[in-house]
């Protein structure tokens, strides 16, 4: 099935695998085929991996009203809940990033590692807001999410990605997703996000937690990555030479060894 009620809303995901749960979350706009370079790799290395879009996002149902991350979070636990998922790990990258952290701070003993990849602490500050209105006005211009894409993808992706075959690949299928997409929906989710805020209840974290970063991230510079590193008693970072905002998709291979090495050196939960 591909297919789970979330609150009177239908949302849309994948299963793969089979072995430990893992549930990844994609950022804002995207959707669950970002994270096609990893799924591979984690099947291959015995995991159950699930992979969600967030509502307004993909092929799950368009939003009327503004949608932040612990709405997102609820999606995510009533996922869980129709898959009879009890313990299992979570990687999120971006928004995923904080809606993964959202669900670690909310079931510390349920979440035995998190991976959380060019994200942010919180999403309270005026420069995030004034960000985030600037989103949502784009998609909700004609054609908004095209053109936000367009407008973006030179800083989502490394130079060099870009310019790759894969790149172009990506860039295509990227932009075709863009293009069905729902602008009043993106548009609720980037309004409904700023009000996010675990600066503080970062250090109750007790999982081992894995932060990274791209060093030519400039939506999510490699200093949030660090410091919230350094707040987690079990926290570990790591930054990807060359790597942009969406490390996990323009510096797999790099991502995807360090995600694998983490998960094998922190026995599981």
């Amino acid at each position: 099935m591909a297919f789970y009620e979330a609150s009177g809303r239908t949302n849309y995901f994948l299963t793969f695998g089979e072995g430990r749960p893992i549930l990844l979350l994609h950022g804002i706009s995207n959707s669950g085929r970002a994270w096609g370079p990893q799924i591979p790799a984690l099947v291959a290395a015995g995991y159950q991996v699930i992979v969600p879009d967030h509502a307004g996002h993909g092929a799950s149902e368009q939003l009327s009203v503004p949608f932040g991350v612990a709405d997102i979070a609820d999606d995510s636990e009533q996922l869980l809940a129709a898959l009879g998922i009890g313990k299992l790990d979570i990687v999120g990258l971006s928004l995923g990033g904080m809606v993964a952290l959202e669900l670690a701070l909310r079931y510390p003993d349920r979440f035995g590692r998190i991976v959380v990849a060019n994200s942010f602490p919180r999403t309270t500050s005026p420069e995030f807001k004034v960000m985030a209105e600037g989103w949502a006005t784009t998609f909700e211009s004609h054609h908004g999410p095209v053109t936000r894409f367009e407008q973006n993808w030179p800083s989502l992706v490394s130079p060099a990605f870009q310019n790759s075959p894969e790149g172009m690949r990506t860039y295509q299928v990227w932009h075709g997703i863009a293009a069905t997409s729902d602008g009043a929906s993106l548009a609720n989710v980037a309004r409904g996000i700023t009000g996010f805020d675990a600066l503080e209840r970062i250090a109750d974290l007790i999982m081992p937690a894995l932060l990274i970063a791209g060093s030519e991230d400039r939506m999510s510079p490699p200093s949030y990555s660090r410091m919230m590193a350094q707040r987690i008693s079990e926290g570990t970072y790591v930054e990807i030479a060359g790597a942009a905002h969406i490390s996990n998709v323009d510096s797999s291979d790099a991502f995807n060894t360090h995600m694998l090495t983490f998960l094998h050196d922190n026995k599981a939960i």
